[in-house]
């Protein structure tokens, strides 16, 4: 990827962001955006735009427990918003984003394959909703990104130009399947004008997913007249020898 030199002073910048010492303890967020499974969706979740299984639920940092989900009263309490809500939200993520040390990885020519961000705090994967993101990397993956979010922990920046985030895929499944706060195998473009899910890698459990939607209760969402198009799964590349790929566990609906 070759003319995106300038991009490295923005990682320099976010490299240098991310360990500034003296900052003293980090304050708990109190508005956050938690991309979660849609199977654990609350009342007040909505989807991430195109996506089938990736909701965006309202959330607060808690000390304990990470993250607590807001209830209905308590966001009707806190005065907001949906509206209201992403505004505070995707500044928290912005906040959050320039203070992570970006990992760059790069492929066998030595060029930039993808741009790993990972933090501790419990709300990581949203900075995929902060408008700073692609300004901060187009300089190196180009002003079309692919963000892949396993957990909640973890972002995967690839360049949309390119293709190496399908080869990505098994790893992807893998880490979700793993992972205690799990988040999405669906694949995102992230661009100037917002973030849209392009696909999703299968992991063979679509069935047991679908069920799971089925049997939770539905969140008081306004739906369109006509079903949306589902989102076209991703072909990943799998070798015979690969053990097999353990399946997430979802919760069971209490009847």
């Amino acid at each position: 990827m070759k003319g995106f030199r300038i991009g490295w002073i923005a990682l320099t910048w976010l490299a240098v962001a991310g360990m500034c010492p003296g900052q003293g303890k980090v304050a708990m967020e109190p508005v956050v955006a938690a991309l979660e499974p849609v199977a654990l969706r609350t009342a007040l979740a909505r989807p991430l735009p195109d996506a089938k299984y990736t909701v965006i639920v309202p959330a607060k940092e808690d000390s304990v427990l990470g993250l607590t989900h807001y209830t209905k009263e308590e966001f009707a309490a806190a005065g907001l918003d949906w509206d209201q809500f992403m505004a505070k939200a995707t500044a928290a993520a912005t906040r959050l984003l320039v203070s992570i040390k970006p990992v760059v990885a790069k492929d066998a020519a030595g060029q930039i394959a993808y741009v790993k961000l990972q933090s501790e705090r419990p709300f990581a994967a949203s900075v995929v909703l902060s408008p700073r993101l692609v300004p901060l990397f187009q300089g190196v993956l180009g002003d079309r990104l692919v963000a892949l979010m396993p957990d909640r922990y973890t972002v995967y920046l690839f360049s949309r130009n390119f293709g190496q985030f399908q080869s990505f895929g098994q790893k992807i499944i893998n880490d979700h399947a793993e992972a205690i706060y799990p988040c999405s195998i669906e694949v995102f473009e992230v661009s100037r004008d917002g973030i849209k899910c392009i696909g999703g890698f299968d992991d063979g459990a679509e069935a047991a997913v679908v069920e799971a939607v089925k049997d939770t209760p539905k969140p008081e969402l306004p739906r369109k007249e006509s079903a949306p198009k589902s989102a076209p799964r991703i072909e990943i590349p799998r070798r015979s020898e690969s053990p097999e790929v353990p399946k997430p566990a979802l919760p069971n609906p209490k009847p």
